[in-house]
């Protein structure tokens, strides 16, 4: 390819000329390799192969030589303006196509800066060097070498010199000193990827791209530095035992991390002889022969350590490679501190927000219910969406859902005086119109600016009848006992906050047994692409195509049908519930208990609780099979959720039900691994779903508001 490149640079005297390969999914092409020219840290570094504004792209696909003239170039940054960091200058561009009548490799893509006249027979040139270099790439390919590009280039030497007969750089060797184009490419993609990193994972995957591979290391590993101890944010190509080795780390200690931080000093050891030298007692990663370990820096202070290994002993890098280096992690060093300051941030508002949902929901026999609530995935940190349900005197239960306008603390502030108001109002039994008056009242008089949407529905229990009332929001969905989707006949008011003195008006029905009611926030309509009126209506269908599933499994459907590829755009709340009608005593039979958290003696009394209540129900359920579910559900919650644990039991004459209600909505990730290798797919965390999987009828595990529920089914065997 080194050979092909030159050929091209010496016959067209070009600004620049790069070697385009296809990336391993065949979307992308990247640069492998390039003539390190004045303009060489310049080009273009990815282009889809589906973009065919690129004459790279062109060419690849029609499989002929495309020419661009700067009116061409300039109408492609028009319409993508970011590429103007690339093509800051008229130029003219000519591509050719690397490709047989078998297979496509790529392109060879050549920049003329100043812009000037590409002859047909230059073209020609070009196409006959992109035709040699393909045939051979396919000989190559026939053998088993990889052909494609793994987007880290190498810069090639105008001057043949020594590599006349070579390709330039092997793959896995270094490349020729002095490339300071090569630190200009490394530096400059460093600093557009970290400008749209937007968390952790995405900071460490540009440092594997651009630190790892770019400097022939192996491996890597970045630490910080919280509440005095080392907590690795993020590893590539390391082992779990050297993970677990670093992490946790008191800085007091000594190791080559914590000397790396505390005396601001880049470390490197050329053997693993020298590293045990010096660090006896450390554990020590074989497999690779050296290591360096680099400070990294942000607003002036050593916050972290960054850990590199390289497989070949000797001194891995030059004094030009270390100090392009040091500039790189220093600007890893604050993306990474502002990422994790950010999310931390984040962690805490929404935990904030968390709390002010309800802990659990009434257990009772006339009404199961299922809660969602995920909070954007854009923006800002936290919204003010809600939903409570409150046991209402005399036995009926109130289910409130409610969106306070805009995403900030206020908007959480305000959204918890108006849950604590509604609730208030609710206990000196007031009917849902006024409630929504008084609420109306108290956000008027609030003075916020903002405005609120509200809908309240009271059920009674023992009659199936429901009285509701909604102020600018969503009416609820409703099906019958056949899944027959019922309209609400309920006037719709303003949004709280709005008027000084509006009316509320309240509708009733009757559910009949089985029916089944979905209240919801606006931020599980895709209206923005779909409007409002067919949003509505395709979540209406989905609701009656699966109001006969269990309600978690329906649960999980509305939220994964309708949430978008990058998250809701805006906060989503859902709010399921199934009246199963007043029944004799008897029919359908509850329990429930609680463990504090990191009980110890919680498993035990699980199965005490379970053989109490199996006993007294005379249910014939597998009693072995009930305790091994149930502990192992409880056991995880309790290691893994850090808070109380509720263990609650529903009965009935086919089945009995298990559900384990904790308060951690999504399990903690203290590191982000970069390659499947360091995944152990036979983790002992992931047994326990295993067995469940395996010996329940029906289970599952969703996020619910403050926390996460884990259920699962037990058929009751019939009598012979």
């Amino acid at each position: 390819m080194a050979s092909a490149l030159r050929q091209v640079y010496s016959g067209l005297d070009p600004s620049t000329c790069t070697a385009y390969l296809l990336t391993r999914d065949g979307r992308y092409l990247t640069v492998a390799m390039t003539m390190d020219t004045p303009l060489s840290f310049a080009i273009t570094p990815e282009i889809s192969v589906d973009n065919m504004g690129f004459p790279t792209a062109a060419a690849h696909r029609k499989g002929v030589a495309v020419l661009r003239d700067p009116q061409g170039m300039r109408k492609l940054t028009e319409a993508s303006p970011s590429l103007v960091t690339n093509m800051p200058f008229p130029l003219t561009v000519a591509s050719a196509p690397i490709r047989t009548a078998r297979r496509r490799f790529g392109a060879i893509t050549v920049r003329c800066v100043p812009p000037r006249v590409v002859t047909d027979g230059e073209l020609r040139e070009l196409q006959v060097v992109a035709d040699e270099l393909a045939a051979t790439l396919e000989d190559l390919a026939g053998k088993g070498v990889s052909v494609t590009s793994d987007r880290t280039p190498v810069f090639v030497s105008c001057d043949r010199g020594t590599a006349d007969a070579g390709h330039g750089t092997p793959r896995g060797q270094r490349s020729e000193p002095g490339s300071g184009n090569r630190f200009l490419y490394q530096l400059q993609r460093l600093a557009t990827e970290l400008a749209g990193a937007v968390c952790v994972r995405d900071i460490v995957a540009i440092t594997q791209t651009r630190v790892v591979r770019a400097f022939h290391g192996s491996t890597v590993a970045l630490c910080l530095v919280e509440a005095e101890r080392l907590h690795v944010v993020g590893a590539a190509g390391c082992s779990r035992e050297q993970v677990h080795g670093i992490e946790g780390t008191l800085l007091s200690r000594r190791t080559p991390e914590t000397d790396t931080i505390k005396g601001v000093k880049v470390r490197i050891f050329p053997t693993v002889e020298k590293l045990r030298e010096e660090y006896p007692a450390h554990e020590i990663d074989h497999d690779r022969q050296a290591h360096a370990y680099f400070p990294l820096i942000s607003h002036g202070k050593a916050v972290g350590c960054c850990v590199l290994g390289f497989d070949e002993a000797g001194v891995p890098l030059r004094a030009d490679e270390i100090a392009v280096l040091m500039i790189m992690l220093e600007q890893i060093g604050q993306a990474l501190a502002r990422a994790r300051a950010y999310e931390i941030e984040h962690a805490v508002t929404q935990s904030i927000q968390r709390s002010l949902l309800p802990r659990s929901v009434p257990h009772l026999s006339e009404v199961v219910t299922a809660t969602r609530y995920f909070p954007a995935a854009q923006g800002a940190a936290v919204g003010g969406d809600w939903y409570d349900v409150i046991a209402l005197a005399g036995g009926g239960i109130g289910f409130v859902v409610g969106d306070v306008e805009g995403h900030s603390l206020e908007a959480v502030s305000v959204m918890s005086q108006l849950r604590s108001a509604v609730r208030a109002y609710a206990d000196e039994g007031h009917d849902p119109a006024a409630i929504l008056a008084r609420s109306n009242q108290l956000l008027v008089n609030l003075d916020t600016g903002l405005y609120a949407t509200c809908c309240c529905l009271w059920l009674d229990v023992a009659t199936g009848v429901v009285c509701m009332a909604t102020a600018g929001h969503p009416l609820p969905l409703v099906t019958d006992h056949r899944s027959r989707l019922r309209r609400p006949r309920s006037p719709v008011g303003p949004p709280l906050g709005v008027e000084g003195q509006p009316r509320y008006e309240q509708g009733d029905m009757v559910l009949e047994t089985g029916a089944v009611v979905a209240m919801y926030t606006d931020g599980l309509l895709n209206f923005r692409e779909l409007g409002t009126e067919r949003a509505t209506a395709e979540l209406s269908d989905l609701f009656v195509a699966g109001s006969r599933a269990d309600l978690e499994v329906l649960a999980d459907r509305m939220i994964d049908a309708c949430r978008p590829s990058a998250g809701f755009a805006d906060d989503a709340a859902l709010l399921l519930l199934r009246y199963e009608g007043s029944r004799p005593r008897g029919h359908c039979r509850l329990a429930e208990t609680s463990l504090t958290r990191h009980d110890l003696k919680g498993v035990s009394r699980t199965r005490l609780f379970l053989r109490r209540q199996l006993e007294g129900w005379d249910l014939p359920v597998p009693l072995d099979n009930l305790e091994l579910l149930a502990t192992e559900i409880v056991t995880n919650a309790l290691i893994h959720a850090h808070s109380d644990v509720d263990l609650r039991l529903r009965g009935y004459p086919d089945r009995i039900r298990v559900e384990v209600r904790d308060g951690d909505p999504y399990p903690p990730v203290p590191t982000t691994p970069l390659d499947d290798a360091t995944e152990n797919q036979e983790a002992e965390s992931g047994r326990g779903l295993l067995i469940v999987d395996a010996l329940a009828s029906a289970w599952g595990s969703s996020p619910a508001g403050r926390g996460k529920t884990t259920w699962f089914e037990l058929r009751v065997p019939r009598p012979a």
